[in-house]
């Protein structure tokens, strides 16, 4: 099942989110430009990276309570492997930061959904 989230706009860039599929356990949703700033709020600019972004999966009980829990997994796209803290914005490789944070606005959409699906979840987490 798809469906569009709808669009978020950033700066010129349409950000379009959409539901790839949904279970009692995860939920997985497809971003369509994903944007990486570091620490300082510099904005990543990678020459090899692809266009198109990637699909993140949200699980409910995840088995694995690093770096948050829960926490969203990429599993398609330039990131697949790595992991997001759903309170930080944080981009991790396994337990080891990666010192990039999810776009402001991409982050607070990822959550509103978060919110709807998990409601017993306060967002963002802690730290």
């Amino acid at each position: 099942m798809r469906q569009t989230l709808g669009p978020a706009l950033k700066g010129g860039w349409q950000v379009d989110w959409e539901l790839i599929e949904q279970t009692s356990e995860y939920v997985e949703l497809a971003i369509d430009t994903t944007l990486w700033f570091d620490a300082d709020g510099l904005m990543f600019l990678e020459e090899d990276a692809p266009i198109k972004g990637e699909v993140w999966r949200l699980h409910n009980n995840d088995a694995d309570p690093r770096p948050s829990n829960p926490h969203a997994h990429c599993v398609g796209g330039k990131n697949s492997g790595r992991k997001l803290h759903l309170g930080t914005r944080q981009l991790y490789a396994g337990v080891r930061p990666l010192g990039r944070y999810l776009d402001r606005r991409q982050f607070e959409r990822l959550l509103d959904y978060a919110r709807e699906r998990f409601p017993g979840v306060v967002f963002p987490l802690p730290a």
